[in-house]
């Protein structure tokens, strides 16, 4: 008995028109190509995993190619944990920069009753114009962020709150978020409102009232009257403040001349260390 020996490459060609066979029109006429979309991670909003079916990727790719990627946001995305891009139909091999929100206050320390304006923006794969910005603050005494306003981006990816005078009167920490990303938390310190207030004119010898009023009010504090002498600040009273904030002291000078004065109140937990403006009263023998 002869053995028929058949060519290896016989074979091989035999099996290519087999899978030609199999992808021609005819053969693909009753199904289409199927699209998976893999499940976003928990918590990932404007990010997508690279697809399951990415060339040299899972066992899916390998024996169903006709599978397109794609993944559930239309727009370039980029997963925080991943060092590839996603389109709606494919997945890019170039790795991508996470973006970032950026937030700044102005001024910063700022003053009790004064307008204080919390900005920033997008530094990288910038959303469109108006995306949402909420804007988180803490208040000193507080243990959790409350939402305290909310704005849209403008063409730039720029954002912009302008708080009016009264609104931020104590130390308070601030973030925004946009997009699903959050930016760095921002310590804004906050100067008190010290007044100062008494005769331009005394006569060496005679009491003199000084008086003043604490913003915020902190009531039952003690505030520093201070005299300037020789170029240093030395403490002539040490007045407590009422329950509205207000304080007043007797004060007698010994000499002729002109004292510069100021009133001090010590830093706390709700303000930075804020003084007044100063005083200038001419002592007369």
């Amino acid at each position: 008995m002869r053995r028929l020996i058949v060519p290896s490459s016989l074979l091989f060609l035999a099996a290519s028109l087999c899978v030609l066979a199999m992808l021609s029109p005819a053969g693909a006429a009753g199904s289409a190509p199927h699209i998976i979309c893999p499940q976003q991670p928990s918590g990932v909003i404007t990010c997508c995993p690279p697809p399951t079916n990415v060339s040299g990727g899972s066992k899916d790719a390998k024996s169903r190619p006709h599978l397109v990627p794609c993944c559930p946001v239309p727009t370039n995305c980029c997963p925080q944990s991943s060092s590839t891009c996603c389109t709606q139909t494919t997945c890019c091999t170039t790795a991508c920069t996470t973006g970032a929100l950026t937030i700044s206050s102005s001024p910063d320390p700022s003053t009790a009753r004064r307008k204080v304006v919390i900005s920033g923006g997008f530094t990288t794969n910038a959303p469109s114009a108006g995306s949402t910005v909420v804007l988180w603050r803490e208040l000193s005494g507080q243990s959790s962020f409350q939402q305290a306003a909310q704005t849209t981006t403008d063409s730039a990816g720029q954002y912009k709150f302008t708080l009016k005078p009264g609104m931020v009167n104590a130390d308070q920490q601030w973030y925004v978020t946009a997009s699903g990303l959050q930016s760095p938390t921002l310590h804004q310190v906050v100067n008190a409102v010290v007044g100062l207030a008494g005769p331009h004119s005394v006569v060496a010898g005679r009491a003199m009232l000084l008086r003043g009023h604490v913003t915020p009010s902190h009531a039952g504090q003690i505030v520093l009257v201070e005299q300037r002498n020789r170029g240093r600040w030395t403490v002539i009273a040490r007045p407590r403040l009422g329950h509205s904030s207000n304080y007043g002291v007797m004060h007698r000078f010994a000499r002729a001349g002109t004292v510069a004065l100021r009133t001090v109140l010590p830093g706390d937990a709700r303000n930075n260390r804020s003084d007044s403006s100063t005083l200038t009263v001419t002592v007369k023998p």
